[in-house]
């Protein structure tokens, strides 16, 4: 019941923080994060990160300091008990069915986020890449961000597809990488700069990629678009 008194989600998000933080460790990986001198703690953004494995969504939540609420498809609402908490949460739901109801969905979406003080984080991948190479990139997220004039942040997950890659169960102990770039604005876009706001964001997402897996046992280098 709290989760609808819980405006802002400072107690949802923190509840959530410790839970992924004691998943994590349960597991017996190790993480490093880079670049949370990019963030104001008390700023909203929308966090656009790679997508590997499972362990993606933990680490996002670990990892970003500020309170996030995750967009979800309509149909995970519908799960009895798991659905009723991610709405209690505040999880924004998405429709996909078709162009009109998208709309209606990405609509909420904005007020939702326009009218909060929490950030949200996406996987514009849509699904997690089975060899590690990075997908196309879906626009949903980045006319969202456009519609909100909220920033948008590039993170980057390295490691977490060797960890847990997909299809599979187990768990295998190593570290993992976790970026956050410096925030790309979306002040004074349209609707008609989605396709370079994407590949901005998307860019620095492969640009990191590269920069870590040719210095895993260097000083990691942090790339800004």
């Amino acid at each position: 019941m709290f989760g609808w008194l819980d405006r802002d989600k400072k107690i949802i998000c923190k509840i959530s923080k410790i839970w992924a933080e004691w998943m994590i460790l349960s597991t017996g990986i190790h993480y490093d994060v880079l670049g949370l001198d990019n963030l104001r703690i008390n700023e909203q953004y929308i966090f656009m990160s790679n997508h590997e494995s499972a362990l993606d969504i933990l680490l996002g939540v670990v990892a970003i300091p500020n309170n996030i609420i995750f967009l979800a498809k309509k149909e995970l609402f519908k799960i009895p008990v798991f659905g009723w908490a991610m709405k209690s949460a505040g999880m924004i739901k998405i429709d996909r069915q078709n162009p009109a109801i998208a709309r209606q969905s990405v609509d909420s979406a904005v007020y939702t986020l326009v009218n909060s003080r929490f950030s949200t984080l996406i996987y514009p991948e849509g699904t997690r890449s089975q060899n590690g190479e990075l997908l196309p990139f879906k626009k949903g997220g980045f006319i969202l961000a456009i519609r909100s004039q909220l920033p948008i942040v590039p993170v980057t997950i390295l490691g977490a597809g060797k960890a847990l890659p997909k299809g599979k169960f187990n768990i295998k102990r190593t570290r993992i990488i976790v970026v956050i770039d410096k925030p790309i604005t979306t002040y004074g876009m349209n609707i008609n700069d989605k396709e370079e706001l994407l590949q901005k964001c998307r860019t620095v997402i492969i640009q990191n990629l590269n920069n870590l897996n040719h210095n895993r046992n260097a000083k990691y280098k942090l790339y800004s678009a």
